[in-house]
């Protein structure tokens, strides 16, 4: 059973534009796999020829926009701006699955632990001494808690995260499948007689409203603490070694790994494959460009790429003139032989 445009524009907030109540949709798809009954989503680019191209061809019966798109083709709900009404469209046709508060028969759960019991404790999850669970946080199947440990109001912890000892996460978290939190930081004294090993009693300690992606591995202090700070987003395969300070609402993509005792100060932007030097400050709202090496500190509200890091507007005419290079070498190739010629006569 659907809902008519206007309607779903009443519940989310926007402004039919279009004749009403609309036609009764029940779901939302892609430009190009949305079907009659559902809505689709005109994205906010900069090639709008070509995304209203593309809607004139779609067979949804209405599209999800913001206010300045201009006229469109066919039914729409209004939004200030359209990914707002994009979040809000699939949070309503795609709502999450209900808590069901509860310990499964086959989780350990150590009789010292705290556990909310508006919590849920999945399948073979283990939940060691003392730690604690806060209300409606969900510990999906076989999730590891180590002693000490906190995870806090309405987190959700998917399948197979380890959360190692003394570690804590705060409120409305998210971490999937595959992370690991707390492990030992890699620390060793070298000699002679090889590598001895630093002993790691410090803790990672993770705000609220952060989300970490699969398999991010983030070590525990040498001493101290290893932060993630109020807001911030980790992708998939980000590496975060011992005693790494990450600010608030900062975003750092896939495939980043940040050495230990790095700074990272609110809203900064790491894209995908950078990398850094341990003991770096990379300043506030600074954004670092996919591959970059951090070797030294960064000011705040920079735009820096590159190998050796340059500001992002220098590296892309560096880049522009490698690609001139062969044609360079030709030339210079060409100068020497006229040159050449040049001087024979007079030898």
């Amino acid at each position: 059973m659907g809902v008519t445009l206007e309607e779903l524009a009443r519940i989310l907030g926007g402004r039919l534009d279009g004749p009403s109540p609309g036609p009764l949709v029940s779901g939302i798809a892609s430009i190009s796999e949305a079907m009659a009954g559902q809505v689709t989503f005109l994205t906010e680019t900069k090639n709008v020829q070509k995304r209203h191209q593309e809607l004139a061809k779609t067979k949804a019966s209405g599209v999800i926009a913001s206010e300045n798109a201009g006229s469109l083709p066919l039914p729409s709900i209004r939004f200030p701006s359209a990914y707002h009404g994009f979040v809000k469209a699939l949070e309503y046709f795609h709502p999450k699955d209900s808590l069901v508060p509860g310990i499964h028969p086959t989780a350990f759960v150590h009789e010292d632990a705290i556990v909310d019991p508006t919590a849920m404790i999945g399948p073979l999850a283990v939940v060691e001494a003392e730690a604690q669970i806060g209300p409606g946080a969900r510990i999906d199947a076989q999730v590891f808690i180590g002693k000490h440990s906190r995870v806090g109001a309405a987190s959700h912890l998917y399948p197979h995260v380890t959360l190692r000892e003394e570690c804590m996460i705060g409120e409305n978290s998210i971490v999937h499948s595959g992370a690991v939190l707390g492990s030992d930081g890699f620390g060793f004294h070298s000699t002679d007689r090889g590598h001895e090993k630093i002993p790691q009693i410090g803790i990672v300690e993770i705000g609220n409203n952060v989300e970490i992606g699969a398999n991010v591995t983030i070590d525990r202090a040498t001493m101290g603490k290893t932060i993630v700070g109020d807001g911030t987003k980790i992708d998939n395969l980000v590496h975060l070694a011992h005693n790494v300070r990450v600010g608030r609402n900062c975003l750092i993509v896939a495939q980043v790994g940040i050495s230990g005792s790095t700074t990272l100060e609110d809203q900064v932007t790491l894209a995908g494959q950078v990398g850094t030097a341990g003991h770096v400050t990379i300043g506030k709202g600074t954004t670092v460009a996919a591959r970059g090496v951090v070797t030294q500190d960064v000011p705040p509200n920079q735009v820096v790429s590159g190998f050796p890091l340059k500001p992002h507007s220098e590296e892309k005419r560096i880049m522009v003139a490698m690609r001139k290079l062969p044609e360079l070498v030709k030339a210079v190739r060409r100068i020497e032989k006229e040159l050449a010629s040049l001087r024979k006569p007079n030898e």
